[in-house]
């Protein structure tokens, strides 16, 4: 790959200087192969023991698999089971305590209890601490992705009977002493996991005593408008004017030199003009999502302060931070997305999509000068929904937030936080709710996606140390932690 000179430089200034603020089981599948994940996986440091006791080793998160026979159906056992893959880390955990930390892993593949300050929490507390594989995802699969038939069994519903019938039988399994009610379980999540974390103490509210709701989108959008409004709002403008004069570019040259388009972007013979466009704005609101926009900014806008790189030098950025695969992503693809002959390629990106399709949305549009292209509208993800998983399905966002509450979650004890240069800021939780349901933005250049998720460091702004002290001090009054000796 042939990269000019002045983007080659400023390269390697990247890959010296880049630190990011993904957790590696945040970030999703298809941006797991660049510089981002990288440093993610260097970044992700497991909780080095009690502060001042430096020979602590740092205690590393398990990887040792374990799997449990899960329903298939919880509303009709009788259908069988899938085997559903679990993790266990007993480090800080004293096997008496009745106090277990369930973390729920998302929209891609897991491998490990979680690192970060959940460890850090887990160990101080003296909790037990389990890990889930969400149900469609990774190894933990009910059937082919293939058999489409299968996929009525995803939903938000099932996910969270899972988490559920896990905690009953995990309960009788460490307790068989105790009663149910005398276990004290809290749950923890972030971005989706952050909403099934709530919408869980929701449903369950006898069976678990907090959540821990990191990003979590507790609201269904369909019309994702905020999502770039909230891009423009907290991108300089020169930045935010670089990007969009880019895509715009992207279009008119897409019409009158197509093929020297895809050649620059390195796309399938299959992509659309749609896909391709929304791939390009995708890999930009990653790297503000996960707290880079300075990195972003500094990388598209030229030396004269105002002019976008090339289209192919941004396409070479997309594939060095996010992977080599980036710009030929199936999740990008409606062609990929309803063609069995591409199933290879469909993972966490097939189940996701559906889960979209068929009760979150999320979807993310443009709009009259937004920064994405405004043919990205409603009616180009319900085509690719209706494409890959059939007419029927629709995500019915209205009676989704009417049962869950939407900004305003029907229950209490949950601990929210977010950080503000995040666009999935706007499906969380409204800023008010109760003394009982405290929602904390951390406010800074760089405040991203889960950001109180991520290991500590001497480096954190102010507004995150002050969100992890917000964690601590509800979560241990909640659970008794403050009283113990």
């Amino acid at each position: 790959m042939n990269i000019p000179y002045r983007l080659f430089a400023l390269l390697l200034v990247l890959q010296t200087v880049l630190t990011t603020q993904a957790l590696v089981d945040l970030l999703p599948e298809r941006a797991r192969g660049g510089l981002f994940y990288q440093e993610a996986l260097k970044s992700s440091q497991p909780y080095a023991g009690t502060p001042g006791t430096a020979t602590t080793p740092r205690m590393a998160p398990n990887t040792t698999v374990n799997y449990f026979e899960q329903y298939i159906d919880h509303n009709a056992t009788d259908r069988g089971t899938f085997r559903q893959r679990w993790w266990m880390d007993k480090g800080g955990w004293d096997g008496v305590r009745p106090r277990v930390m369930l973390y729920i892993h998302g929209e891609s593949a897991a491998s490990s209890t979680p690192t970060g300050f959940a460890q850090q929490y887990a160990y101080e507390s003296h909790s037990l601490l389990l890990a889930l594989e969400h149900r469609f995802y990774g190894e933990s699969l009910v059937g082919p992705l293939t058999d489409r038939s299968l996929l009525k069994y995803l939903s938000v519903e099932n996910a969270m009977a899972d988490l559920k019938h896990f905690r009953d039988t995990m309960t009788a399994h460490f307790f068989p002493q105790l009663a149910s009610h005398e276990v004290d379980w809290y749950v923890v999540g972030g971005s989706y996991p952050g909403a099934l974390a709530v919408w869980l103490k929701e449903t369950y509210p006898d069976r678990f005593k907090a959540a821990w709701s990191s990003s979590g989108v507790v609201q269904s959008i369909f019309d994702f408008y905020q999502f770039d409004y909230h891009l423009l709002k907290v991108l300089p403008l020169s930045c935010s004017t670089a990007l969009r004069t880019l895509f715009q570019h992207f279009s008119s040259q897409y019409e009158v030199e197509e093929d020297s388009v895809r050649q620059a972007l390195q796309v399938p013979a299959y992509f659309t003009k749609e896909d391709m466009a929304w791939m390009l704005v995708d890999g930009a609101a990653m790297a503000v999502q996960y707290g880079k926009k300075g990195l972003l900014c500094s990388n598209v806008v030229q030396s004269d302060g105002v002019s976008p790189v090339s289209l192919s030098e941004y396409a070479t950025l997309l594939r060095l931070w996010w992977g080599s695969d980036f710009t030929s992503s199936c999740y990008y693809s409606t062609t990929c997305l309803s063609d069995p002959a591409y199933s290879s390629q469909w993972g966490a990106s097939y189940a996701w999509v559906y889960q979209c399709c068929s009760q979150l949305a999320y979807w993310q549009v443009g709009y009259p000068n937004s920064l994405r292209l405004e043919l990205l509208n409603s009616s180009y993800f319900i085509y690719q929904c209706r494409s890959a998983y059939g007419e029927e399905v629709f995500p019915d966002t209205y009676q989704f937030n009417a049962r869950y509450g939407g900004a305003y979650p029907h229950t209490d004890h949950v601990v929210a936080l977010q950080g503000s240069d995040d666009p999935w800021v706007p499906a969380g939780a409204a800023d008010r709710l109760d003394p009982q349901y405290p929602v904390s933005v951390a406010t800074c250049d760089g405040c991203g996606h889960c950001g109180d998720l991520h290991t500590p460091s001497s480096s954190d702004h102010p507004s995150l140390v002050a969100q992890r002290a917000l964690i601590k001090k509800y979560l241990d009054t909640w659970l008794g932690v403050e009283h113990e000796q």
